[in-house]
C-alpha cells in the first residue's frame, strides 16, 4: 500500500501536523524537539498543529491518523555533512527509520507501520531532517546542527505553506 494513498485521510481533523521527534538528552537527536520549540512563536495558523513528539512512539499514532499532512522533524544519518538539511517524502520515510540512530526511531517506524496497516496514513508524509554529528548521551546540540536551525525553520515554514496550499487544492477538487 503506497504511503500517499490513504482513504482515511479523506476527512482529516488536522490539515498540517508538524511533529518534532527525538531525545533531548542525546545531543543532535533532540533537534526535532528544538525546532518545534522555535516554531511555536512563528506559526499561528489554526490549521497547523505543532507537537513535541519526543520519544513517545505509539502514543503519536492518533495525531498522525488525524492529519492530512505530517511534517516530521528529526535528526538523520544519511551520509551527508553534519548540519545538512535533508527532505524525504512518502515511501522513502520508512527506509530512513530503518537506519536507527536513536531508540525513538524504532517507535516511529512502528507508528507508521501501524497507520499503514489500519489504512489511516496521512495523505502526505514529509520528513525534514538535519544530519546529526553527535548523538552522545548528555551531549549538547552540535555547532553544525545549531547553525542549520535558521535555514531549517525557513524550509519548514515553506513546507507548511505548500502543505496548506495542497490541502486547499485537494478540498476543492473533491
Amino acid at each position: 500500500m503506497p504511503f500517499l494513498d490513504s482513504d482515511y485521510a479523506a476527512h482529516p481533523q488536522i490539515p498540517v501536523l508538524v511533529l518534532g521527534v527525538g531525545n533531548t538528552l542525546m545531543g543532535d537527536d533532540g533537534i526535532g524537539v528544538e525546532l518545534i520549540n522555535q516554531l511555536r512563536p512563528r506559526i499561528s495558523d489554526p490549521r497547523v498543529q505543532l507537537e513535541d513528539g519526543g520519544t513517545l512512539g505509539m502514543s503519536l499514532l492518533p495525531f498522525i491518523e488525524d492529519a492530512d499532512t505530517v511534517i516530521m522533524l528529526d535528526a538523520v544519518k544519511t551520509g551527508h555533512l553534519p548540519g545538512q538539511i535533508v527532505v524525504i517524502e512518502g515511501d522513502e520515510i520508512p527506509r530512513h527509520f530503518s537506519s536507527v540512530i536513536s531508540p525513538h526511531q524504532i517507535g516511529m517506524k512502528e507508528v507508521l507501520g501501524a497507520a499503514q496497516l489500519c489504512g489511516t496514513l496521512p495523505r502526505r508524509l514529509i520528513l525534514l531532517g538535519i544530519e546529526a554529528q553527535d548523538v552522545g548521551f548528555c551531549a549538547p546540540i552540535s555547532t553544525a546542527v545549531n547553525l542549520a536551525i535558521p535555514a531549517a525553520l525557513t524550509k519548514i515554514e515553506m513546507l507548511i505553506h505548500e502543505a496548506l496550499d495542497n490541502y486547499n487544492h485537494h478540498l476543492c477538487t473533491k
